[in-house]
């Protein structure tokens, strides 16, 4: 008895530990303290934001952490902490930037994909706020 009591306190441990970890990696994916206009670079992208649109990063680094790497990543956030630029990196020259505009809600606007030597790809995105549900539509 006594030894299944002490079993479940170490597996009890061992989940609260890997559950910890969890948290402290995808915490560790963003910035400690994000300020508007500054540039923050990653190596690596986290999972997309924003209907998919967004680029993420992955953990912050500085530049010359990143710089080292054929390929990285630059992001610029706005006061409300949203990427509002997000440029691609290879070999120190940007093979791709995106600009990002967000409506009154804070949902995403408008996103300008350029790339050197291209036309640029302008993606305007409905508000999902302003769909009616289709409660609303049979009324």
């Amino acid at each position: 008895m006594r030894d299944s009591t002490q079993f479940g306190r170490m597996l009890v441990l061992l989940v609260s530990c890997i559950v910890g970890l969890g948290v402290s990696l995808e915490a560790a994916s963003q910035p400690e303290k994000i300020r508007a206009g500054e540039n923050y670079y990653s190596d690596a992208l986290g999972e997309a934001t924003n209907q998919g649109m967004v680029r993420a990063p992955g953990q912050d680094k500085n530049y010359e952490e990143v710089y080292q790497f054929y390929t990285y990543y630059e992001f610029v956030y706005d006061e409300e902490e949203r990427v509002v630029l997000f440029r691609e990196y290879k070999r120190g020259e940007v093979i791709q930037a995106e600009k990002y505009s967000y409506g009154d809600a804070g949902a995403l606007k408008k996103r300008v994909v350029s790339r050197p030597g291209e036309e640029d790809e302008v993606t305007l995105v409905e508000a999902i706020e302003s769909k009616p549900s289709p409660e609303q539509r049979s009324h």
